[in-house]
């Protein structure tokens, strides 16, 4: 950190003052080219009358030329390198700044000390000291030293000179001394105001690129955090997937196990049948349509596994039977409540059809109808019901079990992701979630009817 201790005693940032000191480099560039207009024509119409004076005159222009064209090179080569380019020549710019101020200086103090110059050339230094002063302002005011040390040089050691002098004139030189000193102060009030204000500018241009820095951090933060909660919650859900299809297992066992033992019987009648000598045809032809309607039965339930376990994101939303929808449902878990003496109560068969991606909406029945088993399966009154609702733009389906209910404190929590009331390792608390998500996404609503005695999910799809 650096300290201004002229103007104030404020400590600047770094960054705030590699922008002034940049901003004076380029400021530079105009007034290096008004000094070397100057001393060009103060070197042809020197502003000494004094031939003892004339050649400190000529030598102090001469020099100031040389330092106010390289004050104008360097200023033009910072401009167009930035900080690395005035990192290298920021000393030398300055330098040839403090030599040229001198020259200057010289140069007015000549003008009013000579006793041989006349009224015209006080004026005209006077008038070089006060446009020279006022046009150094904003160019040197970026750089305290130098501007307190150029309005010094050009300001009050020429006037203080000019009090002293002896001329034969007829201008009032004490008052025009005053004048002069006025002008100084006035002109170092405007170059403090000026250089207050640009590091107001660079402050506020400082707070605002960091702001601009941390919010920019803040949203690729808020960026990786959103891209690692939707994996773990592609994550979640293939796991909670992979756990109900763990769940669905041994009830697949059981659903395909059955019509299988009804082929293997079918099989060992038709060959009974077979050794007789006479041949029983319609006993036959009844075992035989026996196999083929249990062999469909399988083929349900396959199909019925296949539907739920693949992935349908990205199936079009296209019509579908209702009564499609639940027949492949009841394929996977039919059995299972028939072995376990859940009383399975389906709705009439009907024709109503559902605009929808009919593998997710399977997957949510599958999901409503396992967790109400896993609800009543150690009650002694067991059973499960579907019920269907025509509203008109709208369809109700309602799976109602013989549970008691769900307790106001637990409905407002159930539908939030990893939320339980099962035992540990018995569920991840995504089912409930994951569907009334795949629901919304149809447009639909999935809740609790709270008003019915007994356990009701409720699921309203447009059609």
């Amino acid at each position: 950190m650096r300290l201004v201790r002229l103007y104030d005693m404020k400590v600047l940032s770094p960054v705030v003052m590699d922008n002034i000191s940049l901003d004076f480099c380029r400021r530079s560039k105009a007034a290096a080219v008004g000094f070397t207009v100057v001393f060009a024509i103060l070197l042809l119409k020197p502003i000494s009358t004094s031939p003892e004076f004339l050649l400190l005159d000529r030598v102090a222009a001469s020099l100031a030329i040389i330092c106010s064209t390289t004050r104008l090179f360097l200023a033009v080569k910072i401009s167009r390198g930035g900080l690395e380019t005035m990192y290298r020549w920021a000393n030398l710019h300055s330098l040839v700044i403090v030599i040229s101020t001198t020259c200057m200086g010289i140069l007015c103090t000549l003008g009013f000390w000579d006793p041989q110059n006349p009224d015209s050339k006080i004026f005209v230094t006077s008038f070089i000291v006060s446009a020279i002063m006022a046009g150094s302002a904003t160019s040197l005011a970026l750089k305290p030293r130098i501007s307190i040390y150029f309005l010094v040089m050009v300001g009050i050691v020429p006037g203080m000179f000019l009090a002293f002098s002896t001329h034969q004139g007829d201008l009032p030189y004490g008052v025009w001394t005053i004048f002069v000193f006025t002008f100084v102060v006035y002109v170092y009030g405007n170059s403090r105001e000026f250089y207050h204000s640009m590091v107001t500018r660079y402050e506020t241009e400082e707070a605002l690129n960091i702001e601009k820095q941390n919010l920019t951090s803040a949203i690729q933060q808020l960026k990786t955090t959103q891209d690692e909660l939707l994996n773990q919650k592609s994550r979640a859900e293939y796991s909670a997937k992979l756990a109900s299809l763990g769940e669905m297992a041994g009830g697949i066992a059981h659903e395909i196990n059955t019509p299988l033992n009804v082929i293997l019987l079918s099989a060992e009648q038709q060959l009974e049948i077979l050794e007789e000598e006479i041949i029983d045809k319609d006993l036959m032809k009844e075992s035989i349509q026996k196999v083929q309607s249990t062999t469909n039965r399988i083929a349900a339930i396959v199909r019925g596994l296949r539907t739920f376990a693949r992935d349908g994101t990205k199936d079009p939303m296209e019509p579908t039977s209702l009564q499609m929808l639940i027949d492949n449902t009841m394929s996977l878990c039919y059995e299972k409540f028939k072995l376990n003496n859940v009383d399975l109560r389906l709705p009439p068969p009907t024709d109503l059809v559902i605009n929808c991606r009919s593998v997710q909406i399977s997957q949510v029945l599958l999901n409503l109808l396992n967790n109400s088993f896993e609800a009543i399966r150690e009650q002694p009154v067991k059973w499960i019901e579907i019920g269907l609702q025509d509203l008109g733009e709208q369809v109700e389906i309602r799976i109602t079990d013989s549970g008691l209910g769900i307790q106001p404190e637990i409905q407002a929590e159930i539908f939030r992701p990893f939320y339980t009331t099962k035992e540990i390792g018995k569920g991840t608390g995504l089912g409930l979630s994951i569907s009334r998500g795949l629901i919304e996404a149809h447009h639909g609503q999935l809740f609790v009817d709270s008003e019915r005695p007994n356990t009701c999910f409720v699921i309203r799809l447009p059609k």
